[in-house]
Protein backbone atom coordinates (compact mmCIF):
# COMPACT_ATOMS: atom_id res chain seq x y z
CA UNK A 1 0.00 0.00 0.00
CA UNK A 2 1.33 3.38 -0.91
CA UNK A 3 0.58 6.44 1.08
CA UNK A 4 -0.40 9.53 -0.90
CA UNK A 5 -0.93 12.95 0.46
CA UNK A 6 -3.38 15.15 -1.36
CA UNK A 7 -3.46 18.76 -0.37
CA UNK A 8 -6.70 20.51 -0.97
CA UNK A 9 -6.35 24.27 -0.74
CA UNK A 10 -9.52 26.19 -0.22
CA UNK A 11 -9.23 29.49 -2.15
CA UNK A 12 -11.66 31.26 0.16
CA UNK A 13 -9.70 30.30 3.30
CA UNK A 14 -6.42 31.28 1.59
CA UNK A 15 -7.70 34.69 0.54
CA UNK A 16 -9.11 35.33 4.03
CA UNK A 17 -5.75 34.41 5.58
CA UNK A 18 -3.86 36.76 3.24
CA UNK A 19 -6.29 39.62 3.84
CA UNK A 20 -6.22 39.03 7.61
CA UNK A 21 -2.41 39.00 7.67
CA UNK A 22 -2.19 42.17 5.62
CA UNK A 23 -4.72 43.89 7.88
CA UNK A 24 -2.90 42.79 11.04
CA UNK A 25 0.43 44.02 9.62
CA UNK A 26 -1.11 47.35 8.67
CA UNK A 27 -2.55 47.86 12.15
CA UNK A 28 0.71 46.92 13.89
CA UNK A 29 2.77 49.15 11.58
CA UNK A 30 0.40 52.08 12.09
CA UNK A 31 0.68 51.69 15.87
CA UNK A 32 4.47 51.67 15.72
CA UNK A 33 4.44 54.75 13.48
CA UNK A 34 2.16 56.64 15.89
CA UNK A 35 4.41 55.71 18.81
CA UNK A 36 7.51 56.90 16.92
CA UNK A 37 5.83 60.20 15.99
CA UNK A 38 4.87 60.78 19.62
CA UNK A 39 8.46 60.13 20.70
CA UNK A 40 9.78 62.55 18.06
CA UNK A 41 7.37 65.29 19.20
CA UNK A 42 8.37 64.78 22.84
CA UNK A 43 12.09 64.96 21.99
CA UNK A 44 11.57 68.07 19.86
CA UNK A 45 9.74 69.81 22.70
CA UNK A 46 12.56 68.87 25.10
CA UNK A 47 15.11 70.29 22.65
CA UNK A 48 13.17 73.55 22.28
CA UNK A 49 12.93 73.88 26.06
CA UNK A 50 16.66 73.23 26.43
CA UNK A 51 17.50 75.84 23.79
CA UNK A 52 15.19 78.33 25.52
CA UNK A 53 16.95 77.78 28.85
CA UNK A 54 20.34 78.23 27.18
CA UNK A 55 19.27 81.50 25.59
CA UNK A 56 17.93 82.77 28.93
CA UNK A 57 21.24 81.94 30.60
CA UNK A 58 23.17 83.77 27.87
CA UNK A 59 20.94 86.83 28.26
CA UNK A 60 21.58 86.85 31.99
CA UNK A 61 25.33 86.53 31.39
CA UNK A 62 25.33 89.47 28.99
CA UNK A 63 23.30 91.56 31.44
CA UNK A 64 25.77 90.71 34.21
CA UNK A 65 28.74 91.59 32.01
CA UNK A 66 27.25 94.95 31.07
CA UNK A 67 26.50 95.69 34.73
CA UNK A 68 30.10 94.93 35.68
CA UNK A 69 31.44 97.09 32.84
CA UNK A 70 29.19 100.00 33.83
CA UNK A 71 30.51 100.05 37.37
CA UNK A 72 33.58 102.20 37.71
CA UNK A 73 35.92 100.42 40.07
CA UNK A 74 39.21 102.24 40.58
CA UNK A 75 42.18 100.05 39.86
CA UNK A 76 45.52 100.98 41.37
CA UNK A 77 48.43 99.59 39.37
CA UNK A 78 51.09 97.94 41.48
CA UNK A 79 54.66 98.21 40.29
CA UNK A 80 57.28 96.09 41.92
CA UNK A 81 60.71 97.56 41.47
CA UNK A 82 63.32 95.69 43.39
CA UNK A 83 66.58 95.69 41.49
CA UNK A 84 68.64 93.68 43.96
CA UNK A 85 66.03 91.02 44.62
CA UNK A 86 65.35 90.39 40.94
CA UNK A 87 69.04 90.02 40.09
CA UNK A 88 69.72 87.58 42.90
CA UNK A 89 66.81 85.39 41.81
CA UNK A 90 67.99 85.38 38.22
CA UNK A 91 71.50 84.37 39.19
CA UNK A 92 70.25 81.60 41.45
CA UNK A 93 68.03 80.13 38.75
CA UNK A 94 70.80 80.14 36.10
Amino acid sequence: MSFTLELIINPIALSLAVIGGALAGFIIGRGKLAKARGMIQRLESDLVLSNHETLDAQKELIALQTRVQEQSIPVIPMKITGGKDNNSKEKASK
